[in-house]
C-alpha cells in the first residue's frame, strides 16, 4: 500500500484553507463540490474538519446537493479518521448515501 499523500508540491497551507472555507461556505453550495474533491487530495490538517461540516449540514431534509454529500462521505473514507464516525453514522440513515457510508465506516482504523 502506498504512503498517503499530504500536500502537493505545488500547493500550499493557503490552497487548503482557501478549500475548507470554499466547501464549508452555505451561500456557494453548488460550487463545493471540487473544493471537497481538492480537501480530500491535499489530505491538509483542514480536510477532515471541514468534510464533517458540511457533510452535517447536507445531511438536512430535502437539501438538494445530494453529490456535494456524497464527495464528503467517499472523502472521509479515503481519509479514514475517527472523528468522521459519528457524521458518517447519521448518513447511514440517508438512502442515497448509505451505501458510501458503509464503505467509508469500514475504511477507519478500529483500536485494537
Amino acid at each position: 500500500m502506498p504512503p498517503p499523500r499530504t500536500l502537493s508540491p505545488g500547493w500550499g497551507p493557503r490552497t487548503a484553507r482557501a478549500a475548507a472555507a470554499l466547501a464549508t461556505n452555505e451561500l456557494r453550495v453548488a460550487y463545493a463540490l471540487h473544493p471537497v474533491r481538492l480537501l480530500t487530495e491535499l489530505r491538509a490538517p483542514e480536510a477532515v474538519p471541514a468534510l464533517i461540516t458540511t457533510l452535517r449540514r447536507r445531511l438536512r431534509p430535502h437539501d438538494p446537493y445530494r453529490r456535494v454529500a456524497l464527495a464528503c462521505v467517499e472523502g472521509l473514507g479515503e481519509l479514514g479518521d475517527p472523528r468522521a464516525e459519528p457524521v458518517l453514522g447519521d448518513a447511514l440513515a440517508h438512502p442515497a448515501l448509505a451505501e458510501a457510508a458503509v464503505r467509508a465506516l469500514a475504511r477507519i482504523p478500529r483500536p485494537r
